[in-house]
């Protein structure tokens, strides 16, 4: 009797034992795979053969862990992206008119310029200056937008007569431009929830983007869809593909990468936030060399 207390004692110990080794052992192999994944900073996850179930539970918070820390520092990689091309973009958009300023100033300062130069050159230091004022608005806008503080004032408005006056507005431009848009706006009592300063600026932006790009193709119309007010601007864009026209929305876009254009590609950007910022949405669509850009009103 005593004998088989003793060995099922033994066996105990070993089976005791045993248990220890194998968990020392996968603890030890997860030490080295994180310190390994720490030294290397890779985003590999941890591996676990054990059976143990807190020791498999513990894995999975580390991996998660792990999942968070890399998600992390992808989100600062990509803010620190931006910022830098953000600072890069505005650098060259104020250089741009500065240089053209200080020009011209340096042409008026010469004893040999004409009266009549100086009066072209001051006509295109103020054009010049208030390409400069709507540059630093832009960044203005932008930055205001993207702050958690900010907010509109929502009342009840017209779109329709809003986007009537709006396209009142600019049909000089569509003139000088020779560009016939097809416009149609449905008779109905167009009403939504929206700030209206900021509806006319949306609109102001979209029909300066036809102006900028548009040549042929063009359209703008105002319906009721499934429930909500869609209004749609949209323009043949042959210097477009499915890559770029998915990007139209981001700060700094232009399809011109050396913005001789004169855009900052901030105006559809700042378009996008003052829609949502209302509640609304905007979206995009390039088909068959025509772009065009939806936004729905909720009703």
């Amino acid at each position: 009797m005593e004998k088989l207390l003793l060995i099922l004692a033994l066996l105990l110990i070993f089976i005791f034992l045993s248990l220890y080794l194998i968990l020392q052992s996968s603890i030890k192999n997860l030490y080295l795979q994180l310190k390994n994944i720490n030294s290397r900073e890779t985003n590999a996850s941890l591996l676990l053969s054990s059976s143990s179930k807190y020791l498999r539970k513990l894995t999975l918070e580390i991996n998660k862990c792990i999942d968070k820390k890399s998600n992390t520092e992808m989100k600062y990689k990509k803010m620190d992206r931006e910022l830098k091309d953000s600072i890069a973009n505005i650098s060259h958009d104020l250089r741009t008119p500065l240089t053209s300023i200080m020009g011209y100033i340096y042409l008026l300062d010469n004893p040999q310029t004409s009266e009549e130069e100086k009066v072209e050159y001051l006509n295109i230091i103020k054009s010049r200056t208030e390409t400069l004022k709507s540059l630093i608005s832009d960044f203005y806008d932008i930055s205001r937008l993207e702050s958690s503080d900010y907010s509109l004032e929502l009342t009840s408005v017209n779109i329709e007569n809003i986007l009537s006056e709006i396209l009142a507005s600019y049909y000089n431009d569509f003139v000088t431009k020779c560009i016939e848009p097809y416009v149609r706006i449905d008779e109905h009592a167009f009403m939504v929830l929206a700030d209206e300063s900021s509806v006319k600026r949306i609109f102001s932006n979209l029909i300066q983007n036809i102006l900028r790009y548009g040549k042929s193709n063009v359209s703008i119309t105002l319906k009721q869809y499934n429930g909500y007010i869609l209004t749609t601007f949209a323009n043949d864009a042959p210097n477009l593909d499915e890559d770029l026209a998915s990007k139209i929305f981001e700060r700094f876009f232009t399809v011109d990468s050396s913005r001789s254009d004169g855009s900052t590609g901030l105006g559809l950007a700042i378009t996008k936030k003052l829609v949502e910022t209302m509640g609304h949405t905007i979206s995009s669509k390039f088909e068959e060399g025509v772009l065009s850009i939806s936004v729905k009103w909720k009703i």
